[in-house]
């Protein structure tokens, strides 16, 4: 079953290869505002897009723009997209709010679902607008073309009837029509480029029904009011959006008009979790949503519109790391589209490019693979068809293009920033200090790449290709010597960045205006993620990561020791707590057999991510230690979905979860997952005598656990999460089975 929609894919990507194939032409694709889009033409670059604007009545419109902080929050998204919710608040916190669910009927009609509360004392009354507008992009291929005007481009023919209307867009095939039953309503326009502008400041105009602005673009809009709610009462007001054919059309709004349609939420499946996800269930929910709604089209992929999950509506572009750890957050929630979100950053031996580039050039794709394909059921056509062009990437990274003679590699050429940590002091004055961009080493670049030589290994291994084996084999010791021989700093405790010469050899560590270490941060661990450190280092390393005041904070881990010179409490990263770097932490400690500290990383993350969620309703990039508030953009999914991952390891049945330096082949849960079986392959090169291992199981039930059929111990903080130590020989079968009375 896989592997036909692998090859359906594959075909469907033809057209446009770099495009999320399994995404339909309904979405929240708006790059402004919160709502729901329809393409109708994929390589046209425009789509039709559709909000909804509540307000008081007779005093304010809240329009749900998307690029500065608004009251608008994803709420609830199915796995499967078809059901899309967001809470747009009129008067904060909850007294009174309208929550505004998109459902997806199919490829041509979208009910829309607002559900209106007032949680007052008082009468309400409310106001909604459902607007329509074509979006075009402001400049490039898929613009207006510049000699015909904003008027003719934008301006729909418009039909008005009773609680309806109908728009055709000059450029779009499809005519789209709106429906509703509220009788206290009419149809207006606004003519205007930017909705949020425009509505608001005419609020108060109340006769008009064309409300002239910049006339750089066009909304049509009904408007339902008043809407009475009595004190603590709520209401629901359905509509319909229908698209095709003029005729279609119509009979479509004649039917709703006879009769609503009102959605089942079948696949609206947020359940099942074991009873321990408790509180965390409110953080995951959102973090879901606002990953599910961060999608946006058309994104510029050599000169191809796609359709794009990016770290936040904010950035309209792509983003290469960030989107690593999106794919590899998706894999919990569904597994095929993540498997497309690492297919669109990687490419064919056709295309010209190795990989698709933009920012931090980390691989994170390499590093999110294995835990998708063990989602997808451990799938041999998956790995097949995506191993070279993960390939292509890693050779691309670790050439001679940037790898020195050191064994390090420096990439400051192609970006300013290694690891994804724009102010980290040392990288920050290496920018300031042009001069040194092609002779000074940081540690992350050299280290992420030698785990993802280490998991591409084990890969090439299994699918039988020996020549690359050793090409990782050489490369690995290579860059391993690179870091060992050169950056380590024993006085301080951190592996240092490291000054070259001109023949790119390893001339000494490189430390700050004052001598001292300048790498005291999670740069100056990061060879702890490769596998290559010695006891001795591997004990100070742990020491700096879980020792509160320096990395480890209250909100977790930080980027800079906070007891570096350096250090500060106004920085983007410095001084604040991200989540991506610990998500391969935590994945590190698993390899390690280190499983009570990879469990306090996620639960501290948990703790703090609830307690936002809950105050704020925002999913933000990064938490500041001073305070312990969230900071940074509000709807960010991007390097804020490990909540997921972790989320799903400690609490959705049906998960598995290990270190880097495992491959699990031919996972088979039970459809109550009660009981699981894969074979277990690990790296030929492992540190420890074992690395450790979660499983989510279904609650309620006592489990033996069979390691190459001997019975083995194993430990479980709560009912339903299994902790297993499983011996690093070359293979094993492991299985998991309910133990009965």
């Amino acid at each position: 079953m896989i592997l036909t929609k692998i090859l359906l894919l594959g075909l469907m990507a033809l057209q446009s290869p770099h495009d999320i194939a399994s995404l339909g032409n309904w979405g929240p694709y708006s790059k402004e505002y919160y709502g729901i889009s329809h393409i109708d033409d994929l390589q046209s670059g425009l789509k039709v897009e559709f909000c909804v604007v509540p307000g008081q009545y007779r005093r304010n419109f809240k329009v749900p723009y998307a690029l500065y902080e608004t009251d608008v929050h994803p709420w609830r998204v199915s796995p499967d997209m078809k059901h899309i919710c967001y809470r747009q608040e009129i008067e904060w916190k909850d007294l009174q709010y309208v929550d505004v669910t998109y459902h997806i009927i199919d490829s041509a009609r979208v009910v829309v679902e607002a559900h209106c509360v007032n949680n007052t004392d008082k009468i309400q009354s409310i106001n909604l607008q459902l607007a329509a507008r074509l979006s075009a992009e402001a400049k490039g291929p898929w613009a207006k073309p510049e000699d015909i005007s904003a008027e003719e481009f934008f301006t729909p023919q418009l039909t008005v009837n009773e609680n309806s209307f109908i728009v055709k867009y000059p450029p779009v095939n499809s005519y789209y029509g709106v429906a509703w039953n509220y009788p206290l309503s009419q149809t207006r326009e606004f003519l205007c480029a930017n909705l949020e502008h425009l509505m608001p400041h005419k609020a108060h105009d109340h006769v008009r029904t064309k409300i002239k602005g910049d006339k750089q673009g066009h909304y049509t809009a009904n408007f339902l009011r008043p809407i009475t709610l009595a004190p603590r009462s709520d209401t629901t007001i359905w509509q319909l959006i229908a698209c095709g054919t003029k005729e279609y059309v119509k009979s479509e709004l004649t039917s709703f008009h006879k009769q609503e349609i009102h959605p089942s939420r079948e696949s609206d499946d947020f359940g099942g979790y074991l009873p321990q996800a408790g509180k965390y269930a409110f953080g995951e929910q959102l973090i879901e949503a606002t990953m599910l709604t961060n999608v946006v089209y058309p994104v510029n992929a050599y000169g191809s519109p796609i359709r794009h999950f990016g770290p936040g509506k904010l950035w309209n572009s792509l983003y290469t790391w960030d989107c690593g750890i999106i794919a590899w957050a998706m894999g919990h929630v569904n597994p095929m589209r993540a498997y497309e979100i690492i297919r669109q950053y990687t490419t064919s031996p056709e295309e010209e490019a190795a990989f698709v580039h933009h920012g931090t050039p980390l691989a994170t794709q390499i590093f999110a693979i294995g835990d998708i394909l063990t989602a997808l059921g451990g799938d041999e056509a998956a790995l097949q068809e995506i191993y070279p062009r993960l390939k292509r990437f890693y050779d691309e990274m670790t050439g001679p293009k940037y790898r020195k003679a050191s064994g390090l590699l420096i990439t400051w050429k192609l970006f300013y920033n290694s690891g994804g940590w724009d102010d980290y002091p040392p990288q920050w004055y290496v920018r300031q200090n042009k001069e040194l961009k092609d002779i000074v080493a940081p540690m992350v670049q050299t280290a992420y790449y030698i785990r993802c030589a280490k998991i591409l290994r084990m890969a090439a291994s299994h699918l039988g290709y020996r020549r690359d084996v050793k090409q990782y084999d050489a490369d690995i010791a290579s860059m391993s010597s690179g870091i060992l021989d050169n950056a380590w700093d024993s006085s301080a405790g951190y592996f240092s960045y490291v000054l070259h010469d001109e023949q790119g050899r390893a001339v000494e560590q490189f430390l700050t205006p004052d001598g001292d270490n300048f790498n005291m941060g999670l740069d100056g661990v990061s060879p702890l993620v490769a596998g290559i450190v010695t006891p001795e280092q591997r004990g100070k390393l742990l020491s700096h990561l879980f020792t509160e005041g320096e990395l480890w904070s209250d909100c977790g881990i930080t980027a800079v020791d906070q007891r570096a010179p350096y250090y500060r409490t106004d920085g983007y990263w410095n001084g604040t707590v991200w989540l991506p770097h610990q998500m391969i932490l935590w994945k590190t400690m698993l390899d390690l057999g280190l499983k009570d500290r990879a469990r306090r990383i996620a639960f501290k993350a948990f703790e703090k991510w609830n307690e936002e969620c809950e105050d704020s309703y925002n999913c933000y990039e990064h938490f500041v230690i001073e305070s312990g508030r969230g900071g940074g953009w509000y709807n960010f999914s991007g390097l804020s979905t490990p909540m997921i991952n972790w989320f799903c390891s400690y609490f959705k049945p049906g998960t598995v979860s290990t270190g880097f330096e495992v491959m699990v082949s031919s996972p088979q849960w039970s459809e109550d997952k009660s009981s699981f079986q894969a074979t277990l392959k690990f790296d030929k090169y492992s540190a420890g005598p074992y690395t450790s291992l979660l499983l989510c199981m279904k609650s309620g039930l006592k489990y033996k656990v069979l390691i190459n059929g001997k019975e083995t111990l194993y430990s479980s903080p709560y009912d339903g999460l299994l902790e297993i130590d499983v011996p690093l020989t070359p293979k094993s079968r492991l299985v998991v089975l309910p133990v009965s009375g």
